[in-house]
């Protein structure tokens, strides 16, 4: 809780001061303060991507995500969930030899030629819900 209030204290009022000065047409747009992933998404993440690790990226959206300018992520922080393998110690991955299971576009296979099927081959997962806006 002392993570989470320090960071509405020291990123989150600037931060969002910031994203109501570029965005003056949004003055309901505040920034994120957490996302959510179901079990079963991140499973599928994983399981997609026969992966054996997870790479947690920050990054922002950089253009228009929903027609609805109240649930667009435009300009909002995110985490963005990548799929790893480390293919030298599989039984006991580290950050070390791990790597991402992302795909460029028009790519078959990520570059380290992982076996990946399903929705989430070779892509990372950047749309879960954001709160705001999507609190519960």
């Amino acid at each position: 809780m002392k993570m989470k209030d320090e960071y509405v204290k020291s990123f989150h009022k600037q931060s969002t001061k910031s994203l109501k000065k570029k965005f003056p047409g949004r003055p309901w747009i505040q920034e994120v303060q957490s996302a959510w992933i179901s079990k079963k998404e991140l499973l599928a993440l994983l399981e997609d991507n026969d992966a054996n690790g997870l790479r947690i990226h920050y990054g922002c959206h950089h253009e228009s995500t929903h027609k609805d300018p109240q649930k667009d992520y435009h300009g909002l922080h995110n985490v963005i969930l990548v799929a790893t393998v480390d293919a030298v110690n599989p039984d006991n991955p580290t950050m070390k030899n791990s790597m991402d299971q992302l795909r460029e576009p028009g790519e078959k296979r990520p570059k380290s030629m992982a076996r990946t099927t399903g929705a989430y081959a070779g892509k990372g997962g950047d749309l879960i819900p954001l709160c705001p806006p999507n609190c519960p």
